[in-house]
């Protein structure tokens, strides 16, 4: 295992997801709590965008488009919403192309969005493959031919880069969602955020193993791991989010049993040094 430093925890939350670093404080949508959150540490996270305003009863991806404004995707109406100042407006309609909840998304720096979807219900269905959604800045919609399982956590590096939670592999594509190469890893792993540092390292989010894992030509090195330490209730790592300037990384975690976390805050976030 890799070397870290605990630096900072946020604890007493839902379920965080979304991990966004941005203008130096890293924001979060707590999906169970219907918040969209900052926090600088230090100080006590702060609530940017609640269902109360205006804001998604479960708020996923995050992003902003290259004018500064907010976007969040509404999963289970299926949209994407932009945030510009307290006014909050459909940016992208999704709800007539998939019946099933819509999850995270990455927006590049010309303002495109990518948007991934559950495809099918985790609780009833077999797992099986959906498209991702790409919305230009001028607002039309683009549905890839290269399917995915449980397209989830999305970023890019030298290419764009998408964990596909439910087929425990990750799968590098380029902007005509072209498949470029895929890297399956352990049965169970259930990758689900993933973050690419400023120097190109890429760090995934294993949902069902309980482990932060940096992968690699070599392959996966864990960062960090929960697994095996409250079996009475355990918990995940659902995301992460490596700071663009500095050596550290910030990950989630909650109780897997969704309904208890439902019920119970659960949820943290855990600021880490990496300790070359």
């Amino acid at each position: 295992m890799a070397s870290t430093q605990i630096i900072a925890e946020l604890t007493g939350l839902g379920f965080p997801e979304a991990l966004r670093w941005h203008q130096g404080s890293l924001w979060f949508s707590d999906m169970f709590r219907s918040k969209v959150i900052r926090w600088d540490m230090g100080k006590e996270p702060e609530s940017i965008l609640a269902q109360t305003a205006g804001g998604p009863k479960m708020p996923g991806g995050l992003g902003w488009t290259p004018e500064g404004d907010l976007l969040v995707v509404d999963c289970l109406e299926r949209k994407v919403l932009r945030q510009v100042e307290n006014q909050v407006t459909v940016y992208a309609d999704l709800s007539n192309i998939t019946q099933y909840p819509l999850n995270d998304m990455y927006v590049d720096s010309a303002g495109t969005v990518w948007v991934g979807g559950y495809g099918f219900d985790p609780a009833t269905d077999t797992p099986k493959e959906s498209s991702l959604y790409k919305v230009s800045p001028d607002g039309q919609v683009m549905i890839s031919d290269a399917k995915f399982i449980f397209p989830n956590g999305c970023d890019r590096g030298s290419s764009l880069v998408v964990a596909e939670t439910f087929a425990d592999r990750v799968s590098f594509f380029d902007d005509d969602f072209a498949i470029l190469s895929r890297y399956q890893l352990k049965p169970g792993s259930g990758p689900d955020g993933l973050s690419i540092s400023a120097d190109g390292e890429l760090f995934v989010a294993m949902a069902f193993a309980a482990e932060l894992q940096r992968l690699d030509e070599e392959g996966p090195t864990t960062i960090f791991s929960l697994a095996g330490l409250n079996p009475e209730n355990p918990r995940g790592i659902f995301d992460c989010a490596h700071h663009p300037s500095e050596n550290l990384i910030a990950f989630s975690s909650a109780c897997l049993d969704e309904d208890y976390s439902l019920r119970h805050d659960t949820g943290s976030i855990t600021l880490l040094s990496l300790i070359d």
